[in-house]
């Protein structure tokens, strides 16, 4: 798994993104989640990290991440847990998570 972290700033963003669990794979992949959210919330630079299911598609599932900056978020892409995720084979197609910076009030 590859995701070319030199677009990220180097200083505060958020990343929103859905995704979806492969066909009768939700409940497998909600478990991976779990999992993954209680060791995340640990990592350094990991400000926020929030999952969500839906709860009428029971494949689709959101996340809310961020991060202290672009370091802080490759720590996360090379963690075990997130490998083991991304290996699981129960995602049913690419993330492709949206960036944001906070905007500064004028």
């Amino acid at each position: 798994m590859s995701i070319d972290v030199s677009a990220f700033p180097e200083h505060e963003f958020t990343l929103h993104g859905s995704f979806r669990a492969k066909p009768g794979r939700g409940d497998e992949l909600e478990e991976y989640l779990r999992h993954l959210v209680r060791l995340v919330k640990s990592e350094p630079g990991t400000i926020f990290y929030q999952v969500a299911r839906d709860q009428k598609d029971r494949l689709k599932f959101l996340i809310f991440e961020t991060y202290a900056g672009r370091a802080a978020f490759q720590t996360h892409l090379d963690s075990q847990e997130f490998q083991n995720l991304w290996n699981s084979n129960v995602l049913d197609g690419a993330l492709e998570p949206s960036l944001f910076v906070a905007m500064e009030s004028a």
